[in-house]
């Protein structure tokens, strides 16, 4: 399999995006994304990984802002969990309700 940055985002794209579709994203899904950012193979993606997996697709503090924001637990790797744990500024947002404009004439003077 291809390790580069981009077919990673491609895949971190999909698996977050199958999440915001409601559907179940598959554990075996899971498990081949976070084998893939888990290079050595041990028990968890280091600070490192996260940060060559992500390398050129988003700013390096940005990159450690959203590592340290999944790294629940503090232990300084990313269990599978944590990998999935969408930080709270990746959230998808409901849409406000409409609010008139300043120039609605239904609004103006009633």
């Amino acid at each position: 399999m291809i390790k580069t940055p981009l077919t990673i985002v491609i895949l971190f794209c999909f698996c977050a995006w199958t999440a915001a579709a409601d559907e179940p994203l598959s554990k075996s899904r899971r498990e081949a994304f976070f084998n893939i950012l888990n290079t050595n193979h041990d028990d968890g993606i280091s600070l490192e990984e996260w940060k060559k997996g992500m390398a050129g697709n988003i700013s390096p503090m940005r990159i450690e802002k959203v590592f340290r924001e999944k790294d629940r637990n503090g232990d300084g790797k990313l269990n599978l969990e944590e990998l999935f744990y969408v930080v709270e500024d990746q959230r998808p947002v409901a849409p406000d309700k409409k609010s008139p404009k300043k120039d609605d004439k239904t609004s103006k003077n009633k």
